[in-house]
């Protein structure tokens, strides 16, 4: 009996964004014209692509430091002295294409990144990397395996974490970037 395994191997890197916004001032209305976007997701067999960044929306700091973190549904819990203030805070979210019962390694860089604000050198690090399932499983440079277990092969999968905001972060937009290496056995 001959066995033929294939094995793709596809890393993929995708920015990690954040904004700590100080809220202030009033709100203004915008123009009543509107735009919409058409896209699609086109995933080919044993690849994966990136959907949506990581993005913890709006978030106010204080004199007192704290965390935000995200669950794989996208909600968020903080501590310390930040306030959850809006915007559209979503996970990471991959998709992916093999064949039924196969099984795959998925596993990020490390488990530990410095995000910086843009125009400035100010630093916020994320950590905590969690795999977006039920329950969320933590994502180490040692890959994690999982069996697809959707009849027609797609997949999707989440990535979360934990973001550690300093007393009185600077506000703006901290960015910063991971890698997420899928392997098909």
């Amino acid at each position: 009996m001959t066995r033929i395994f294939t094995r793709g191997r596809l890393a993929l890197a995708t920015s990690c964004a954040v904004l700590a916004a100080m809220i202030g001032g009033p709100a203004y209305a915008q123009d009543s014209t509107g735009s919409s976007d058409a896209r699609t997701l086109v995933v080919t067999p044993l690849s994966f692509v990136k959907d949506t960044d990581l993005d913890f929306g709006q978030i106010i700091a204080s004199g007192t430091a704290g965390t935000v973190t995200m669950d794989v549904d996208g909600n968020m819990t903080t501590t310390g002295g930040v306030t959850a203030a809006g915007g559209n805070p979503l996970p990471a979210r991959f998709w992916g294409y093999g064949t039924f019962n196969q099984t795959l390694l998925i596993n990020v860089d490390r488990n530990s990144y410095l995000l910086t604000r843009e125009g400035g050198t100010e630093t916020m690090r994320l950590d905590q990397v969690a795999i977006g399932s039920r329950p969320p499983i933590q994502i180490r440079t040692n890959p994690r395996r999982f069996r697809i277990a959707n009849p027609d092969g797609f997949f999707a999968f989440t990535i979360v974490g934990r973001l550690r905001v300093g007393a009185n972060q600077p506000s703006g937009i901290y960015r910063g970037e991971f890698t997420v290496t899928l392997e098909y056995e």
